[in-house]
Protein backbone atom coordinates (compact mmCIF):
# COMPACT_ATOMS: atom_id res chain seq x y z
CA UNK A 1 0.00 0.00 0.00
CA UNK A 2 1.26 3.32 -0.89
CA UNK A 3 0.23 6.72 0.16
CA UNK A 4 0.83 9.94 -1.93
CA UNK A 5 1.18 13.73 -1.05
CA UNK A 6 -1.67 13.87 -3.37
CA UNK A 7 -3.77 11.34 -0.80
CA UNK A 8 -2.45 12.47 2.38
CA UNK A 9 -3.32 16.18 1.72
CA UNK A 10 -6.69 15.67 0.88
CA UNK A 11 -7.05 13.03 3.92
CA UNK A 12 -6.37 15.90 5.89
CA UNK A 13 -8.33 18.39 4.76
CA UNK A 14 -11.35 16.45 4.85
CA UNK A 15 -10.30 15.07 8.36
CA UNK A 16 -10.46 18.60 8.98
CA UNK A 17 -13.51 19.67 7.60
CA UNK A 18 -15.17 16.55 9.63
CA UNK A 19 -13.62 18.04 12.88
CA UNK A 20 -14.72 21.50 12.51
CA UNK A 21 -18.57 20.40 11.78
CA UNK A 22 -17.91 18.34 14.88
CA UNK A 23 -16.78 20.63 17.10
CA UNK A 24 -19.71 22.95 16.32
CA UNK A 25 -22.45 20.31 17.02
CA UNK A 26 -21.24 18.52 20.04
CA UNK A 27 -21.47 20.54 23.26
CA UNK A 28 -17.99 22.58 24.01
CA UNK A 29 -16.72 20.64 27.29
CA UNK A 30 -17.14 17.28 24.91
CA UNK A 31 -15.30 18.80 21.64
CA UNK A 32 -12.84 21.05 22.55
CA UNK A 33 -10.21 17.48 21.21
CA UNK A 34 -12.17 18.11 17.63
CA UNK A 35 -10.96 21.67 17.52
CA UNK A 36 -7.33 20.47 18.32
CA UNK A 37 -7.88 18.07 15.50
CA UNK A 38 -9.19 20.88 13.31
CA UNK A 39 -6.21 22.89 13.80
CA UNK A 40 -3.72 19.96 12.86
CA UNK A 41 -5.27 18.10 10.08
CA UNK A 42 -5.77 21.87 8.19
CA UNK A 43 -2.30 22.53 8.92
CA UNK A 44 -1.24 19.63 7.50
CA UNK A 45 -3.10 19.44 4.79
CA UNK A 46 -1.86 22.64 3.83
CA UNK A 47 1.50 21.23 3.93
CA UNK A 48 1.38 18.38 2.48
CA UNK A 49 -0.46 19.61 -0.27
CA UNK A 50 2.03 23.09 -0.97
CA UNK A 51 5.02 19.98 -1.45
CA UNK A 52 2.95 18.04 -3.86
CA UNK A 53 2.92 21.09 -6.05
CA UNK A 54 6.59 21.88 -5.38
CA UNK A 55 7.43 18.08 -6.02
CA UNK A 56 4.71 18.66 -9.03
CA UNK A 57 7.62 20.78 -10.49
CA UNK A 58 10.39 18.84 -9.11
CA UNK A 59 11.44 16.63 -6.03
CA UNK A 60 13.82 18.74 -4.63
CA UNK A 61 12.24 21.36 -3.79
CA UNK A 62 10.57 20.12 -0.57
CA UNK A 63 13.95 19.38 0.77
CA UNK A 64 15.67 21.93 3.29
CA UNK A 65 19.60 20.90 1.33
CA UNK A 66 20.01 20.36 -2.11
CA UNK A 67 23.22 19.46 -1.35
CA UNK A 68 21.72 16.26 0.55
CA UNK A 69 19.13 15.61 -1.65
CA UNK A 70 21.61 15.14 -4.62
CA UNK A 71 24.10 12.79 -2.30
CA UNK A 72 20.87 10.92 -1.12
CA UNK A 73 20.05 10.02 -5.00
CA UNK A 74 23.92 9.40 -6.04
CA UNK A 75 23.84 6.70 -3.45
CA UNK A 76 21.05 5.79 -4.00
CA UNK A 77 21.62 4.34 -7.65
CA UNK A 78 24.04 1.50 -5.63
CA UNK A 79 21.18 0.22 -3.69
CA UNK A 80 19.49 -2.86 -4.03
CA UNK A 81 16.09 -3.63 -3.64
CA UNK A 82 14.80 -4.77 -0.50
CA UNK A 83 13.99 -8.27 -0.03
CA UNK A 84 10.24 -8.95 1.03
CA UNK A 85 8.64 -12.46 1.13
CA UNK A 86 10.47 -15.29 -0.37
CA UNK A 87 13.52 -13.39 -1.28
CA UNK A 88 11.63 -11.80 -4.84
CA UNK A 89 12.61 -8.06 -5.77
CA UNK A 90 9.44 -6.35 -6.79
CA UNK A 91 9.28 -2.54 -8.04
CA UNK A 92 7.24 -1.58 -4.52
CA UNK A 93 10.42 -3.00 -2.61
CA UNK A 94 12.32 -0.49 -4.37
CA UNK A 95 14.78 1.92 -1.80
CA UNK A 96 13.70 5.34 -1.65
CA UNK A 97 15.87 8.14 -1.05
CA UNK A 98 15.04 7.98 2.47
CA UNK A 99 16.66 4.72 2.81
CA UNK A 100 19.97 6.30 2.33
CA UNK A 101 21.74 5.75 5.82
CA UNK A 102 23.28 8.86 7.21
CA UNK A 103 26.98 8.08 7.28
CA UNK A 104 26.49 7.61 3.52
CA UNK A 105 25.50 11.38 3.44
CA UNK A 106 28.24 12.59 5.51
CA UNK A 107 26.29 11.90 8.65
CA UNK A 108 23.54 14.66 7.20
CA UNK A 109 19.92 14.62 8.06
CA UNK A 110 17.04 14.27 4.61
CA UNK A 111 14.78 16.92 5.82
CA UNK A 112 11.74 18.27 3.95
CA UNK A 113 10.95 21.98 4.13
CA UNK A 114 8.59 23.28 6.87
CA UNK A 115 5.29 24.74 5.93
CA UNK A 116 6.45 28.24 5.60
CA UNK A 117 9.33 27.63 3.71
CA UNK A 118 7.16 25.72 1.41
CA UNK A 119 4.95 28.70 0.93
CA UNK A 120 7.48 30.87 0.25
CA UNK A 121 9.14 28.88 -2.48
CA UNK A 122 5.63 27.81 -4.18
CA UNK A 123 5.13 31.79 -4.16
CA UNK A 124 9.02 32.68 -5.39
CA UNK A 125 10.29 29.37 -7.23
CA UNK A 126 7.13 28.71 -8.96
CA UNK A 127 5.83 31.85 -9.64
CA UNK A 128 2.25 31.14 -8.05
CA UNK A 129 0.46 34.47 -6.44
CA UNK A 130 0.30 33.98 -2.85
CA UNK A 131 -1.95 37.05 -1.14
CA UNK A 132 -1.04 38.29 1.98
CA UNK A 133 -4.31 37.85 3.58
CA UNK A 134 -4.46 34.02 2.42
CA UNK A 135 -0.47 33.93 3.94
CA UNK A 136 -1.82 35.53 7.29
CA UNK A 137 -4.47 33.11 7.76
CA UNK A 138 -1.90 30.59 7.35
CA UNK A 139 0.62 31.58 9.80
CA UNK A 140 -2.15 32.12 12.45
CA UNK A 141 -3.55 28.37 12.23
CA UNK A 142 0.29 27.15 11.99
CA UNK A 143 0.92 29.36 14.68
CA UNK A 144 -1.94 27.68 16.72
CA UNK A 145 -0.72 24.33 15.43
CA UNK A 146 3.24 24.44 17.10
CA UNK A 147 1.53 25.79 19.73
CA UNK A 148 -0.41 22.76 20.60
CA UNK A 149 2.08 20.67 19.54
CA UNK A 150 4.65 22.31 21.17
CA UNK A 151 3.40 24.15 24.68
CA UNK A 152 -0.28 24.95 25.27
CA UNK A 153 -3.28 27.20 24.42
CA UNK A 154 -6.12 28.65 26.18
CA UNK A 155 -8.62 30.46 24.67
CA UNK A 156 -12.16 32.17 25.73
CA UNK A 157 -15.46 31.80 24.65
CA UNK A 158 -14.94 34.73 22.19
CA UNK A 159 -11.06 33.09 21.23
CA UNK A 160 -13.17 29.69 20.00
CA UNK A 161 -15.60 31.64 18.08
CA UNK A 162 -13.45 33.65 16.28
CA UNK A 163 -10.98 30.60 15.46
CA UNK A 164 -13.82 28.82 14.03
CA UNK A 165 -14.37 31.37 11.79
CA UNK A 166 -10.63 31.72 10.86
CA UNK A 167 -11.12 27.53 10.03
CA UNK A 168 -13.94 27.67 8.20
CA UNK A 169 -12.82 30.54 6.05
CA UNK A 170 -9.20 29.15 6.01
CA UNK A 171 -10.90 25.66 4.85
CA UNK A 172 -12.54 27.52 1.74
CA UNK A 173 -9.74 29.55 0.46
CA UNK A 174 -7.39 26.46 0.81
CA UNK A 175 -9.71 24.36 -1.70
CA UNK A 176 -10.03 27.66 -4.32
CA UNK A 177 -6.16 27.74 -4.49
CA UNK A 178 -5.05 24.49 -4.30
CA UNK A 179 -7.94 23.67 -6.80
CA UNK A 180 -6.36 26.35 -9.41
CA UNK A 181 -3.25 24.46 -9.00
CA UNK A 182 -4.15 21.12 -8.63
CA UNK A 183 -6.75 20.30 -11.38
CA UNK A 184 -9.39 18.09 -10.35
CA UNK A 185 -8.59 18.41 -5.83
CA UNK A 186 -12.49 19.23 -5.95
CA UNK A 187 -13.46 15.76 -6.94
CA UNK A 188 -10.96 14.39 -4.08
CA UNK A 189 -12.73 16.46 -1.26
CA UNK A 190 -16.16 17.58 -0.44
CA UNK A 191 -16.93 20.65 -1.84
CA UNK A 192 -19.79 21.53 0.03
CA UNK A 193 -18.20 25.06 1.64
CA UNK A 194 -18.86 26.64 4.86
CA UNK A 195 -20.81 29.46 5.26
CA UNK A 196 -18.41 32.72 6.26
CA UNK A 197 -20.59 36.27 5.44
CA UNK A 198 -18.61 39.30 4.11
CA UNK A 199 -18.33 41.19 7.49
CA UNK A 200 -16.80 38.44 9.53
CA UNK A 201 -14.24 37.90 7.09
CA UNK A 202 -13.24 41.38 7.23
CA UNK A 203 -13.38 41.90 10.62
CA UNK A 204 -10.84 38.46 10.61
CA UNK A 205 -8.48 40.22 8.17
CA UNK A 206 -7.90 43.60 10.72
CA UNK A 207 -7.86 40.99 13.77
CA UNK A 208 -4.75 38.67 11.78
CA UNK A 209 -3.35 42.02 10.75
CA UNK A 210 -3.19 43.79 14.18
CA UNK A 211 -1.59 40.30 15.50
CA UNK A 212 1.16 40.36 12.98
CA UNK A 213 2.15 43.90 13.17
CA UNK A 214 1.77 43.67 17.20
CA UNK A 215 4.31 40.42 16.42
CA UNK A 216 6.80 42.40 14.06
CA UNK A 217 7.48 45.23 16.65
CA UNK A 218 7.97 42.47 19.13
CA UNK A 219 10.38 41.03 17.14
CA UNK A 220 11.57 44.13 16.65
CA UNK A 221 11.97 44.92 20.44
CA UNK A 222 13.59 41.80 20.82
CA UNK A 223 16.23 42.71 18.44
CA UNK A 224 16.92 45.92 19.76
CA UNK A 225 18.11 43.73 23.19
Amino acid sequence: MEFTLLENGTDSLKKAKVSIEQFEALHRQHSYHQLKDAIIFLNHGIEILLKYILSSRNESLIFKDIKVYIKAKEQLKHMSPKEKGFGIHLERNMPTIFDVPERDLGNKKLETISLREALNRVEFLCDIEVTQEFKNSIFLINDYRNNLTHHSIKLSSLDEERLIKVLKTLYDNVLDFFEQHIPGLMREIDNERFEVTSAEWEEIQREMQEYYYERSMSDLSEDDY
